[in-house]
This record gives structure tokens, sequence and C-alpha cells, in this order.
């Protein structure tokens, strides 16, 4: 893995009290064309609540209109098996409430250009997106946010995707953040789902650990 693959500006904002990386890498295609499906899970214990948590990620781009979508969108959905974009506990003007951006499928050519319309729940709520929770006094309770991409080459469909998924929940002393970033159809043994890697840099000594799990991949 290259040096400037995963170097960020970002500043260790979350100290974490326990971290655990686990990385796997299998090649699917040949020796001379290859074709790696790489895997992370990182696992992490943290101080910091789930609404701060929230709110940091919201500055790195983690939480933003890339990532949780307000207009149509093509070939992008939640996951492969049906999650939503997005899905919060929030305290909203006095009530705790469960708020969602979910992917419905509007059909496409030849299922290779899938468009997805986002839904939210609730209803009176569509206006509000999460990137302005915390400008808006909203707290996030619990929350987890998932993307799912798949990647078409000239019409014809591929075996290139990336899935991404975090999950953010309180414990007693401590929240719990997990992460899967999952890519495949990499011609090179690499991170997986770099543009997302590089927006959780904020949790320190995270870069040092994906590098050496990556160092570290066989097949």
């Amino acid at each position: 893995m290259k040096e400037e693959e995963l170097n960020s500006d970002l500043l260790d904002f979350i100290e974490p009290i326990r971290s655990e990386v686990k990385g796997a890498i299998k090649n699917f295609g040949s020796p001379r064309r290859p074709s790696y499906s790489t895997h992370l899970e990182i696992e992490q214990r943290v101080r910091e609540d789930p609404d701060l948590i929230h709110k940091l990620l919201t500055e790195t781009g983690i939480i933003s209109r890339e990532t949780i979508p307000f207009t149509v969108v093509s070939n992008f959905r939640g996951s492969i098996d049906g999650k939503p974009f997005y899905s919060a506990s929030i305290l909203h003007e006095g009530s705790e409430k469960r708020y969602r951006v979910m992917a419905r499928d509007t059909g496409g050519i030849l299922k290779l250009r899938i468009t997805y319309e986002p839904v939210i729940d609730p209803e009176e709520m569509r206006l509000l997106h999460p990137a302005d929770f915390s400008r808006l006094k909203i707290t996030v309770r619990e929350w987890e946010l998932h993307n799912y991409r798949h990647h078409f080459i000239l019409l014809i469909s591929s075996k290139r995707y990336e899935s991404f998924d975090i999950w953010v929940k309180a414990s007693e002393n401590f929240s719990s953040v997990r992460i899967s970033l999952y890519e495949a159809g990499l011609r090179e043994k690499r991170a997986p789902c770099l543009w997302y890697l590089r927006r959780l840099l904020l949790f320190k000594g995270l870069e040092n650990e994906v590098k050496r799990t990556i160092a570290e991949f066989t097949e």
C-alpha cells in the first residue's frame, strides 16, 4: 500500500479506550489478471458519546449528502441486503424519534443503471438532513450508516463494488463504534474504500493500525 493512500490532514480528535482492526484479502482473478477483494473490520471503544461522534464525522464528511443522498442516485443504495442509507435514534423537539433514510428502487435500463430514490421517515422530517442535526440542536443517541456502490463499465455489469457500514451505540461507560469496509474488483492489494477511510482518521492510531493490517494481508 502506498503511503499517500491514507495520509490525511485530519487531527486526532478521538483517542480510543480499545481498538481492534482485522483484515482479509482474496484474489478472485488470476496471478496475471488479479481481482482482489479486501475487507477491513474496525472496532473502537471511545469515551465520546454517539452525538459527539456524529458531529465530528459530519465535519469529516462521513455524514454528508455524499453518503446520505436526498436526490435520486444511480447504482448506489444502503446495502446489498436492503439496509437504509441511514438510521438513528434522535431527540427532536423534546421527543425521541427513529429517523431513517431508505433507498427505493425506481428501476433502470437492463438493470445496468439502477436508480434509487431516497425516502425519509418520518415524512414530516423530510427536509432535515442528518448533516444539519448538530446545527439544529437535534441530539443523536445512536446511529448507523450504510453505503453500497456497484460500478459498471461500458454498460457491462462488473464485479467491482464498495460497501461501507458504521454502527455507533452507547454503553454504560463508553460508546462502541463498529466499521466494515469491503471493496471488490481491485487490481492491486490495498486498503478498501479509501474515500471513507481518509474521513475516519480522526480516531487516534487508526491510520497506523490499518497500514499494519494491510501489510500483513496474505492470500
